[in-house]
């Protein structure tokens, strides 16, 4: 507990004009009970105000500013065997930010008779809305014409600048099993994904920098798989450890950290990285990717010329999650189903980091389960800690997947109050000792020149004299 401070009434007048929003509310709700002489409030909130004042002027100090988690939403459209099936699509922008989930039953009109139509069931609540009929607002929403070009300009590009200044980015694809996560993260040779974009950018705005700091780029590309971290840049890798580093945060153990140069060398890093990404083919998805990918890049800055050189480090973080799926829709057996409830397992692990983040703007202090799976720990910084983060939320527009959309969004909604922390990650880096063992040889040469003159002029004034 903060000692209580004694905030006469015109101290307190005067701060609140200078004072964030939330201070002078609790200012005049002190001020209030002051009035009706409630002494013990007035005390705690006193010691609020300070705390809280205090709290603000430690961050402004450490060059700290708070971020919200940004939000988007992407419906791909149907695929051709939904249609078959005859799915219609339920998910309509209203614009760029607001997405309805329509009825799947709305039309639900056809009999098994033919030539009878199916008498139309219309489930409502108050004022005609249909009962299972949602509406979300996000920063972003994209429907099933949206290129993976347009969403990045929309979510990453605006934080790719900052990750070169020394800040932390981070980006996420979550998603039901399906729903186009992998699309959206990588995407193909036609439409490449947020990863092959992001990167190419990196390479472009450092080429643009005119030459007059020096770069260094490095990459390491990871997946998690049945709990277990694998190494994607090295053959037939083992499985590594999971580390917490002091500074760093979450670190794996061995992990390969490749220096590249171009863009066209991380490229190849990252199609071979994926070529040895474990993926199958299930019920819900030709191509289901049964692990989740972490391609993490560093970007360090230094001073040209400088003995004390300054430097900053920012790191983009790019996360391609597996999907969540139900064994009864997916026909899993064997491994395919330990594989699937080992997904479903860890992004539950997620779900409840999210949904207990999201309750610290209301009750305060809550515990955040984020040691309970190896996904979470690696995800955290970009949860709560030194990181902007974007969420791209992929949902289907089928009406057969009406849950799985409803239920993606749910958890969406709840990611837009989580706030992390930003600060650019700076130091100092001494030049080569090397470089110093000269300056030092230069200046003990400098000091028995001098020394050997004065002994000279002594030696000569002395002589002069007698």
């Amino acid at each position: 507990r903060l000692p209580r401070a004694r905030v006469s009434p015109g101290s307190t007048t005067r701060a609140s004009n200078a004072a964030p929003i939330g201070i002078r509310v609790a200012m005049s709700y002190a001020s209030h009970h002051a009035a009706n002489g409630d002494g013990k409030t007035l005390g705690e909130m006193e010691e609020l105000v300070d705390a809280s004042m205090k709290f603000t002027r430690v961050l402004k100090r450490k060059g700290v500013s708070q971020a919200t988690l940004q939000v988007a939403v992407r419906a791909r459209p149907l695929s051709r065997k939904e249609m078959s099936n005859g799915a219609r699509t339920i998910t309509k922008l209203v614009d760029e930010r607001c997405v309805v989930v329509l009825d799947p039953d709305e039309d639900a009109n056809v009999s098994t008779v033919p030539g009878v139509p199916k008498p139309l069931k219309r489930k409502e609540v108050a004022a005609g809305v249909r009962k299972k009929e949602r509406r979300y607002v996000f920063d972003a929403a994209y429907d099933g014409e949206a290129s993976n070009e347009q969403v990045y300009r929309g979510t990453v590009l605006p934080h790719i600048a900052g990750v070169l200044r020394g800040t932390n980015a981070t980006v996420f694809a979550y998603g039901a099993t399906g729903s186009g996560k992998t699309h959206t993260m990588v995407g193909d040779q036609r439409d490449p994904g947020l990863m092959v974009l992001s990167l190419r950018d990196v390479f472009r705005f450092i080429a643009s920098d005119g030459g007059e700091k020096d770069y260094k780029v490095e990459c390491s590309y990871t997946e998690v798989y049945n709990e277990l971290v694998y190494d994607l840049l090295v053959p037939n890798s083992p499985a590594l450890e999971l580390r917490e580093d002091p500074e760093r945060g979450p670190m794996v153990s061995g992990l390969t950290h490749v220096a590249v140069d171009d863009e066209n060398a991380i490229f190849e890093l990252l199609r071979k990285g994926n070529a040895r990404r474990k993926t199958e083919e299930t019920g819900a998805n030709a191509v289901s990717s049964r692990s989740h990918a972490v391609l993490e890049i560093w970007v360090t800055r230094t001073e040209r010329n400088h003995y004390c050189k300054a430097y900053t480090t920012g790191k983009l973080a790019l996360v391609d999650l597996a999907g969540a799926e139900r064994a009864s829709e997916t026909n899993n057996r064997g491994h395919q189903l330990r594989d699937g409830a080992n997904i479903n397992r860890s992004l539950l692990s997620l779900a409840n980091c999210i949904n207990a983040l999201g309750k610290r703007k209301k009750k305060g202090f809550v515990f955040v389960p984020f040691r309970d799976s190896k996904l979470t720990r690696i995800l955290k910084d970009g949860l709560c800690g030194n990181s902007r983060t974007v969420m791209v939320a992929t949902v289907s527009g089928s009406s057969h997947q009406y849950e799985h959309t409803v239920n993606t969004l749910k958890y969406a909604d709840r990611a837009k109050e989580i706030k992390t922390h930003v600060h650019e990650n700076r130091g100092t880096v001494e030049t080569h000792i090397a470089e110093y063992q000269r300056m030092i040889d230069a200046l003990q040469e400098e000091r028995r020149e001098l020394r050997a003159e004065v002994d000279r002029l002594k030696g000569g004034g002395g002589g002069g004299g007698g």
